[in-house]
């Protein structure tokens, strides 16, 4: 089957679960997806995360909100983002030949 692609023509690991209603493409690769979002925030006003900060985790507002970084110290994208390591296929429509 045929893969999906990000626009910069890398194989997209991410897709927009929501869609977009504009009609631009929901699909992303790793590097294209935009990062960074609200619902990944946690917010503390008593302690830190216990992992080692800038490496792990980041504040975002200092003693009162952080986020997880991943493996690269990049913020995650929006929790609507779904992540597939090998990619979607893409739907083929019978209709459309």
């Amino acid at each position: 089957m045929t893969k999906e692609y990000c626009d910069c023509r890398n194989l997209a690991v991410w897709v927009y679960m929501p869609g977009f209603s504009s009609g631009d493409r929901p699909y992303f690769c790793d590097e294209c997806v935009p990062r960074g979002c609200e619902c990944n925030y946690s917010y503390s006003d008593v302690i830190e995360p216990m992992w080692e900060e800038n490496v792990d985790w980041k504040w975002i507002e200092k003693d009162v909100c952080w986020t997880a970084l991943d493996t690269k110290k990049r913020e995650y994208p929006c929790a609507e983002f779904e992540f597939d390591p090998d990619g979607f296929e893409r739907e083929i429509n019978p209709h459309i030949i």
